[in-house]
């Protein structure tokens, strides 16, 4: 935008001093003739030729470049000003956002609030008071730090409308309180473990699910961050039919989902994808038998998940599940 801008106005610039000097080389021509009669009389008395020329040129030159500088100082001002008012447009237009955080980005159909935290985003559905997915990018140094969970308390978050589910409501409900972004994965930074614990971060998750294989699900994740530097990861429940089991107060009733999904991302030169589903019960449920492609996943849960990749890569990582591959 710039550029163009700058590329335009050089050359209304040059095309007024064009003319400008055209008008002053007239002037310059029209001087010199009126002062022919006087240059022959200086001539005849003993002055050398470019003696008799020198002062009629020197005033000739100056009424020729008058206008052209004028012109020049005229079109320099504006140059400066649209430069200005330029670089200020550009500074107040938000940053288009980069490709890396594009790819934590989810298509979600349903109701929500947007809420963007320092680690992670989350889509939290107000009617049924838990996310819908949550995303997050994993790197190697991600997955080690002092600021661990001991100390840091499940809280309310009061962003979002409504009555905000606060840790009571799973009181000796059967179920806990299952992180969607790990608190495992938010060592590196206070205020992303905090966060980590927000009740918009949390759905009701079986206790046999939530500390095996869902905790074996979270801590492979870990191992591929560090294995390959980045991973995407977009998580959340998958809910089935139109009635659900609920749990808390019964005006604010917290939904029970059925399942849970992980989606996982590496790009790269191989960028590749893998799903996973599992069911929200005690029984347990081997990594490998959990596995299922992307598209698989977002046809359970309505969701597009990975949408900025190029649409010919993004269909063929989303359409196979290679557990091997990782």
């Amino acid at each position: 935008m710039i550029t163009a801008y700058v590329i335009l106005v050089i050359a209304v610039v040059i095309w007024k001093g064009y003319l400008a000097w055209k008008r002053g080389m007239r002037t310059y021509r029209r001087d010199l003739e009126e002062h022919d009669s006087l240059r022959e009389y200086l001539l005849g008395n003993g002055a050398s030729r470019r003696e008799s020329l020198r002062p009629f040129v020197n005033h000739a030159l100056e009424r020729a470049l008058k206008p052209l500088s004028a012109q020049w100082r005229l079109w320099l001002i504006l140059v400066v000003l649209g430069l200005l008012v330029a670089l200020f447009t550009k500074a107040d237009t938000p940053k288009k956002t980069s490709k890396t955080n594009d790819l934590t980005m989810v298509r979600v159909n349903e109701e929500t609030t947007f809420l963007r935290r320092y680690a992670y985003k989350c889509w939290y559905s107000e009617t049924m008071r838990i996310p819908l997915a949550v995303s997050w990018y994993l790197v190697g140094d991600h997955v080690t730090g002092t600021f661990k969970r001991k100390g840091v308390a499940f809280h309310a978050d009061y962003d979002v409308k409504g009555v905000p589910v606060t840790t009571q409501d799973y009181v000796q409900s059967g179920y806990d309180r299952g992180h969607m972004c790990p608190s495992g994965d938010n060592k590196w930074n206070q205020l992303a473990q905090e966060q980590s614990f927000l009740m918009t971060n949390i759905c009701p998750q079986s206790h046999q699910l939530n500390t095996n294989d869902w905790n074996d699900l979270e801590q492979r994740c870990r191992n591929w961050a560090k294995k390959y530097g980045r991973i995407y990861i977009v998580c959340g429940p998958v809910l089935r039919g139109d009635k659900h089991k609920t749990i808390g107060k019964r005006k604010n009733r917290i939904t029970v989902p059925e399942a849970f999904y992980k989606v996982v991302l590496r790009a790269g030169r191989d960028t590749t994808a893998i799903g996973f589903v599992y069911e929200n019960n005690d029984e347990r449920q081997p990594m490998r038998q959990a596995v299922c492609t992307v598209d698989e996943v977002e046809r359970l849960t309505g969701l597009d998940f990975f949408h900025h990749l190029p649409d010919a890569v993004e269909s063929r990582v989303e359409q196979s599940a290679r557990f091997d591959a990782w």
